[in-house]
């Protein structure tokens, strides 16, 4: 989009780091962060596995954590604590899955 290529090894490492800190790998594939802070463009979608970790096994608060991972303006701490994974509940309704069982049922 922006002309810059990929970075390479980019998907690899965020399943490193996921499997570091205990996701499964269905809970990986659902986390959806944004890349960019939508106010300022700061990168901040490294930062939440690392955020998720300090949260549940280093037991921070959450401003702790976002201070821990040097997010200071409250643009980008508003884009980490305000996040709401929603892939996980919206691959309850796949519209594919539901019609296949369907055509299967009434075979």
């Amino acid at each position: 989009v922006c002309g810059r290529p990929p970075i390479a090894g980019a998907a690899g490492a965020t399943a490193v780091a996921a499997r570091r800190i205990g996701l499964t790998r269905e809970r990986q594939a659902a986390m959806i962060i944004p890349v960019r802070c939508f106010t300022c463009g700061k990168v901040i979608g490294n930062k939440w596995e690392m955020y998720l970790m300090l949260l549940h096994q280093q037991e921070l608060t959450e401003k702790e954590a976002l201070d821990e991972l040097k997010l200071r303006r409250y643009c980008c701490r508003r884009m980490v604590l305000c996040h709401v994974d929603l892939a996980q509940r919206l691959l309850n309704y796949n519209a594919l899955s539901v019609r296949h069982q369907v055509a299967g049922a009434g075979s």
